[in-house]
């Protein structure tokens, strides 16, 4: 079959449709960057003939590179301006007009993966940073046990109550080496090299992008893609396929903040073991502190010392762990506040009809065809429906976050209780010591006093958040997901304090 035959069987001029573009098993074996350099693109292969679509004017040239590229023995051009080859491109490689091929919604759902596994890892410090509070917690019961254990012996001697005694020192001892047990693998990672928090949208568009090096996830971000922003204003009239492929990118923006949340959660975390090592060094202080005075042994006045330096290294070490808390505390609860801003994938895809004030007209969206209903429906609704629920997924990650400052709050608080108690007792039961004692007992209750006005500011923010929201109520509603059926039709079922 000769060209001119061939060529008979397509249009002199191609213009960009979506049921032209190249089919994914063709595009598959061929570099589509490299395409788009070379100004031209197939359309269909059948057998040892190919349709090809080109914006340069050599045609000879060209059906030798496709007829090399495609290995067929007869090809077909049509005329295209550049954007329309360009478009075809795009399109073979599942991104809208201008986005990078990190737009894809394949290379969108590997990225969200990769996001769901930081958010596990995430999940997996907070429960490891949890069992080292529980650890921290046994240690200072543990030394309550020996602690009582001593002034029993100071009080009753070492007669009929060394077997008490010795039971509280025995069970005290036990305590302080299994809480250090259990605190050492969490004290081994909050000294790890931190995850990155993925980076906040800016205020230019961009695609968020998640891939493995050196055998660990780093999140990135594209540079700004052009002229995106006014792509996204026209969504809605956009088809069906550039919309599902917008609302991809958007929720993987949204994965990009929940798996912030969920970092700024780990924070919170640290801080809050931070803060239980800090009451178990100030109860050491405080132990080593009534050593020294009440005892006045040579073999006390040494424990005393070495109790107070093992306290004070685990006050200042703890907190230090305090500061990057009370950064994540405030940066998240700054970016929860500016989400309410963001309009939702609904409004962006149903912009709600309004009135331009200049001209009196009604601007009325979405187009609807005479006779028609307006909605999304198929995979498109499917869609939205995915990204509604990703929205709301989204809205509960920022009040657990809020929920997590306020029990970084209260750990404040506490540690504040633990401070003014210790140093109001030294000052109570010592009287007659020198002005540095009262100094420093002064210094320990103004620490706590900062602690407890601290801890009350992050708790407040959440008690407002558990109004506002409904997650909080005694009875809660639950809708199970049914996609053959409409959302109004789905089974519900209702939790509540008995379940």
């Amino acid at each position: 079959m000769d060209d001119s035959v061939q060529n008979s069987r397509v249009p002199a001029v191609v213009l960009f449709e979506e049921a032209l573009a190249p089919p994914e098993s063709l595009a598959a074996g061929i570099d589509l960057e490299e395409l788009k350099a070379r100004g031209w693109t197939p359309l269909r292969k059948e057998g040892g003939w190919a349709w090809v679509a080109t914006c340069r004017e050599d045609s000879a040239q060209v059906i030798r590179e496709a007829a090399e590229l495609l290995k067929v023995g007869s090809v077909s051009l049509s005329k295209a301006d550049e954007a329309t080859v360009r478009r075809f491109i795009e399109h073979a490689q599942d991104v809208n007009p201008g986005f990078p091929p990190v737009a894809g919604r394949t290379s969108l759902a590997r990225t969200r993966t990769f996001l769901a596994a930081v958010r596990s890892q995430l999940s997996s410090y907070r429960s490891l940073l949890s069992k080292g509070r529980t650890g921290l917690a046994m240690l200072r019961t543990g030394l309550a046990l020996i602690t009582v254990s001593l002034v029993l012996v100071k009080v009753f001697g070492t007669g009929l109550a060394l077997i008490p005694e010795a039971v509280l020192a025995v069970c005290g001892g036990i305590l302080v080496v299994d809480g250090l047990i259990w605190y050492i693998p969490a004290r081994r990672l909050a000294r790890r090299r931190p995850l990155r928090a993925p980076a906040p949208p800016g205020p230019d568009i961009t695609v968020p992008v998640a891939r493995l090096e050196d055998e660990r996830i780093a999140i990135t971000r594209t540079p700004p893609v052009p002229g995106a922003g006014g792509w996204v204003k026209d969504c809605e009239r956009h088809s069906p396929v550039m919309r599902r492929r917008f609302l991809a990118l958007e929720r993987t923006e949204l994965a990009m903040e929940r798996t912030r949340q969920a970092y700024f959660r780990t924070v919170m975390s640290k801080s809050r073991t931070g803060m239980a090592l800090v009451r178990t060094g100030i109860s050491l202080c405080g132990l080593g502190i009534a050593f020294l005075r009440r005892l006045h042994a040579q073999p006390a006045d040494a424990a005393g010392l070495f109790l107070m330096a093992v306290g004070v290294v685990l006050t200042l070490e703890g907190l230090s762990w305090y500061l990057a808390g009370h950064g994540a505390g405030k940066t998240s609860l700054d970016e929860a506040e500016r989400a309410g801003e963001k309009g939702g994938a609904w409004g962006m895809l149903l912009p709600p009809a309004h009135e331009e004030h200049d001209d009196r007209r009604y601007r009325c969206v979405p187009l609807v065809a005479p006779g028609c209903s307006p909605g999304i429906w198929g995979s498109t609704g499917l869609a939205l429906e995915r990204t509604l629920l990703a929205e709301r997924r989204n809205v509960m990650s920022r009040f657990r976050t809020s929920l997590a400052c306020s029990r970084t709050g209260m750990a404040y608080v506490r540690t504040g209780v633990n401070f003014v108690a210790v140093g109001l007792g030294l000052l109570l039961t010592g009287p007659g010591h020198g002005l540095a004692w009262v100094v420093l007992e002064s210094v320990i209750m103004a620490v706590g006093v900062l602690l407890l006005a601290d801890g009350l500011y992050w708790h407040l923010p959440a008690r407002r958040d558990r109004w506002q929201l409904p997650f909080c109520d005694c009875e809660m509603e639950i809708a199970v997901p049914d996609y053959s059926l409409p959302p109004g039709q789905w089974k519900t079922f209702e939790l509540g304090n008995d379940r």
